[in-house]
């Protein structure tokens, strides 16, 4: 299930969403596959009145979000931020130790508590999985699955 399919967003919390996905894909460098699931995130969210998906993502490098943005966030959204943080920082196929404990921070400051942390990265895992456990090679999304629960340790 995506994290935005059952909430209607505002202008507001699209482009709060899209600026903590980048911040968390630039902790350890903007990859081009953080880059192309931020962009299709904007893009698929956006209005007409709200800025190009160029433009969005021209300062991605040097993005100043702040948490402080998403204060009086409802659990709902807290949880969506979460989610699709986690989501951008696996674009890439992994999830750093930087990258986590910047989304952990992020997750805090949004009073979503350890528990709830630890379920929604379960959730991000599990679709992962999910969307690899349509290939022919069984052997390869096991090593996948392996690697996805090392990570927990």
């Amino acid at each position: 299930m995506h994290p935005v399919q059952d909430q209607t967003l505002s202008t507001q919390q699209i482009i709060q969403l899209t600026r903590a996905m980048l911040s968390v894909a630039s902790v350890d460098g903007l990859q081009p596959a953080e880059g192309t699931l931020i962009s299709q995130f904007y893009e698929a969210s956006r209005s007409a009145d709200m800025p190009t998906t160029a433009a969005a993502m021209a300062n991605a490098g040097t993005n100043q979000f702040t948490v402080a943005e998403l204060e009086g966030s409802t659990p709902e959204f807290a949880d969506t931020t979460i989610l699709m943080c986690l989501m951008a920082a696996y674009a890439d196929g992994h999830l750093s130790a930087a990258e986590r404990l910047h989304v952990q921070s992020i997750a805090t400051q949004l009073k979503v508590d350890a528990s709830r942390f630890d379920g929604l990265l379960a959730q991000v895992r599990d679709e992962l999985v999910g969307a690899l456990s349509h290939l022919p090679d069984a052997g390869s999304v096991a090593v996948v699955v392996k690697e996805l629960a090392a990570a927990d340790e």
